[in-house]
């Protein structure tokens, strides 16, 4: 049976990793250009990036629509802005996801921001600058005519 002291902590583990001729001379281009200072260094910061990336997708943006007819949409937010809302989940949501406080806030500013009206409104204003654009050609071509057939000069 090891010893506590022969053993190696978690953060000591090793794995390794096959790479083509290519990608390790691209790897060792950001060695030499001291944006990193090993091929060790650069995959331990590439492998934190994707497991992030990943867990942070994993939270806000799953792959598949749900059963029940929602939509997943990915947002973007500031790490503290995600902290927050997941802390509004465990607090005083009773332990609600992230997802869940997120659509639960999505839902209340729409109906406080009065959100489908004020679409509503957006269309209605830019249905009525269409038609406005409309008789203004019109009315523009109605003269062109006009000063082609000489009723008008200018």
């Amino acid at each position: 049976m090891p010893t506590p002291t022969s053993r190696r902590p978690p953060e000591d583990e090793r794995i390794a990793l096959r790479c083509n001729r290519k990608e390790l001379q691209l790897l060792d281009s950001f060695v030499v250009s001291g944006e990193f200072g090993s091929r060790s260094e650069l995959m331990r910061a590439a492998l934190r990036a994707f497991l992030r990336a990943r867990t942070e997708s994993a939270v806000l943006t799953p792959a598949t629509a749900s059963p029940t007819g929602l939509l997943e949409t990915p947002v973007h937010l500031r790490q503290d802005e995600v902290e927050t809302f997941r802390e509004y989940g465990a607090l005083v949501s009773n332990g609600q996801l992230l997802t869940d406080v997120l659509a639960q806030l999505v839902r209340r500013g729409a109906v406080e921001l009065k959100v489908a009206e004020l679409v509503a409104q957006a269309h209605g204003a830019v249905r009525r600058a269409t038609e406005e654009r409309a008789r203004v050609q019109a009315l523009e071509e109605s003269g062109r005519d006009l000063e082609r057939r000489g009723v008008v000069g200018r």
